[in-house]
């Protein structure tokens, strides 16, 4: 299955660029017309922030919520054993956040294997939608900007990168990776060609939201 083909059948969004920071509760805004963007003004960073701002939950409820969206990274049976062809976006991303400098054009192959998923679990969907049902329309203006722009991550999704580049970049490839804090595993394909693999490290390729606007828990 190809990238493409994988979010458009999961209902799901390309992260643009991968990075640590994100995670359950984080807010997009996503416009009528164009790409999602993970910042807007006037839009909280994450609906927990929103919810403190308004008043209704205290400090200790939203540290509490915030500990509860941490959940573990699960396996999904029908993704367990999936891999994703043509992840060269995500690849070039994920070799960005290492400052690895290497060129792309050199990868020979790029995909995901052990897809696995951080999903909001249902207690915590219910709290959020009756936290939102007690915020009247003036206000729900005044937190979110547009509530049927703002969009609530409820799912990310994650997956190890396995790359391979032509065998006459191996060695400058290899000096690359070597400084480089991530779990690496190098292996040989059927063909021995060199793979490396890169453990997701709890860095997300893609993710699903839903809209502030209506959302039910």
């Amino acid at each position: 299955m190809y990238l493409h083909d994988f979010t458009r059948h999961y209902n799901l969004h390309l992260l643009p660029v991968s990075h640590r920071g994100i995670e359950l509760g984080n807010l997009v805004w996503k416009p009528f017309l164009g790409a999602p963007k993970h910042n807007h003004p006037g839009m909280p960073n994450h609906i927990l922030n929103a919810l403190l701002d308004a008043e209704l939950i205290t400090k200790t409820e939203w540290q509490n919520q915030l500990n509860q969206m941490k959940t573990p990274i699960c396996d999904i049976a029908e993704l367990a054993n999936s891999t994703i062809d043509k992840v060269g976006k995500v690849t070039s991303s994920m070799l960005d956040q290492l400052d690895l400098g290497f060129e792309y054009k050199h990868m020979q192959k790029a995909k995901l294997a052990n897809v696995c998923a951080r999903i909001m679990s249902n207690n915590t969907r219910t709290v959020l939608d009756n936290y939102l049902e007690q915020i009247p329309p003036k206000q729900m203006r005044l937190l979110f900007r547009n509530p049927r722009k703002v969009h609530l991550i409820t799912e990310l999704y994650y997956g190890n990168i396995i790359i391979q580049v032509e065998k006459k970049y191996q060695t400058s490839f290899e000096q690359l990776i070597s400084d480089a804090k991530w779990p690496i595993k190098l292996s040989l394909d059927a063909h021995n060609n060199f793979e490396y693999t890169f453990k997701h490290n709890d860095v997300p390729f893609a993710c699903r939201m839903e809209r502030i606007h209506r959302f039910n828990g």
